[in-house]
């Protein structure tokens, strides 16, 4: 009996279907990567986010009322939040495991530049001209943060001390939680508050002076 071998047409229509097989496989594939890499990313984001907001939490909750001479001897108060939006303060709790010569508060700085969130601080309070600040990176890629600060009566504040946009040495109530809002590409706008020791923000600069 003689053998049937295939035919050309046969031939063609089997490298199609393999051709289309293969380019589904390739596709389905890619988007099983492009999906993991997605993931990966999102997730090294959420960790980032996670690791600034405990930074920034250990902060807040130990700020003390401690004001502080700046680099041209001037005083400056506790909790300073200018029209630049960055905050400024003392904390309490910075461990000194190594028994160095120096406080157990610290003077933190949070700013924004190029887009990159920093967190400065000083290896002493009551700076000298040349006492050198420390940055480090804590968040990058955020396209705007805002601190808003909240008295005792509820009232929200962009700057403090009010009388520092009141133009008048008024008045206030002391400072009862502090909400920070970033507006992330990845997470869009994420906002969080922590409440704040009782007390903060009931001593001025002029009145260190006067003490």
């Amino acid at each position: 009996m003689r053998r049937r071998g295939f035919t050309l047409l046969e031939m063609v229509i089997t490298v199609l279907i393999f051709g289309i097989v293969g380019v589904l496989a390739v596709q389905l594939l890619s988007q099983s990567i492009s999906t993991t890499e997605k993931v990966i990313h999102r997730s090294t984001v959420l960790s980032d986010w996670h690791r600034a907001m405990n930074i920034i939490e250990q902060d807040l909750l130990q700020i003390n009322d401690r004001v502080i001479r700046d680099e041209l001897g001037d005083y400056q108060p506790s909790l300073v939040v200018d029209e630049s939006g960055q905050i400024e303060f003392t904390r309490n709790g910075w461990r000194n495991i190594l028994g160095h010569q120096r406080s157990e508060q610290q003077r933190v700085l949070y700013f924004l530049y190029e887009n990159q969130m920093f967190r400065r601080y000083w290896d002493v309070l009551d700076r000298a001209q040349d006492s050198e600040p420390i940055d480090q990176l804590l968040l990058p890629n955020v396209h705007s943060v805002e601190f808003e600060l909240i008295d005792r009566t509820g009232r929200e504040h962009y700057f403090w001390p009010p009388s520092s946009y009141a133009g008048e040495e008024e008045s206030f109530s002391p400072l009862v939680a502090i909400r920070v809002t970033f507006d992330l590409p990845q997470l869009g706008t994420v906002s969080h508050l922590w409440l704040v020791p009782v007390g903060i923000g009931s001593v001025l600069a002029s009145e260190a002076i006067e003490t």
